[in-house]
């Protein structure tokens, strides 16, 4: 993952990677799916250290701040900026594939709408795995490529909008043989669907028909 991708206009303004969609990566702070995903961790009683990566804003590490003892970090040194602005929890600027953390630091590790974007994508993993505790909990959100690359794709190519920096788009069965390469056992998973404004907030998940919701969830153990 190059940092040089991902500088204000990659959150912010007219061309970035939000703008057909929500306008920008701060109107985010306000969709209610921070919340459902830490009930989802909180559910399978998990306590102690949490890691984001690729955290952004921050936005999911400063709720977390709640229940856990919470970190995250990020490549973009715009985001990390943003975060010092709106965020409690140790937020730092690092690489996913150099994890400034020792073995087994964390009792879950959160990886949200990121992991498409990492190459190379096992040294990555490796390190999740190095980083997780025996037993741990990995929780990722995925851009279902179902839905992204066929219906989406097609609109963000009329409109002349293409995100490149997608590189990893695979389906729940690929993402499954991945994980179990890591060791890590996918236990569970979700389709997601959220929007906020400043009246409504709206979000619908579910594990009976997720190939049809634009996002996954998936929540793994470490073997």
């Amino acid at each position: 993952m190059s940092e040089d991708l991902y500088h204000e206009s990659y959150f912010e303004g007219r061309s970035s990677n939000y703008w057909w969609t929500v306008g920008s990566y701060g109107s985010l702070k306000h969709f209610p799916h921070w919340e459902e995903i830490l009930k989802l961790i909180r559910r399978l009683k998990i306590k102690g250290k949490l890691l984001d990566i690729g955290c952004a804003y921050g936005f999911l590490v400063d709720l977390a701040s709640d229940y856990f003892d919470a970190y995250g970090i990020d490549i973009s040194k715009f985001a990390i900026g943003k975060s010092k602005e709106c965020c409690r929890g140790g937020i730092s600027r690092a690489s996913a594939v150099n994890l400034p953390f020792k073995d087994e630091s964390f009792d879950v590790v959160t990886i949200l709408d990121t992991l498409e974007h990492i190459v190379p994508l096992d040294p990555c993993l490796r390190d999740v795995i190095r980083v997780l505790k025996d037993g741990g909990t990995l929780f990722l959100q995925l851009p279902n490529p179902l839905i992204w690359s066929q219906f989406c794709g097609r609109l963000c190519s009329y409109v002349g909008f293409k995100d490149e920096t997608h590189i990893n788009d695979f389906g729940v069965r690929q993402w499954r043989k991945i994980l179990a390469k890591h060791d890590l056992k996918l236990q569970k998973v979700f389709g997601m669907v959220a929007f906020a404004s400043r009246r409504v907030h709206f979000l619908l998940k579910s594990r009976k028909v997720a190939s049809l919701f634009p996002e996954l969830w998936m929540i793994a153990k470490k073997c």
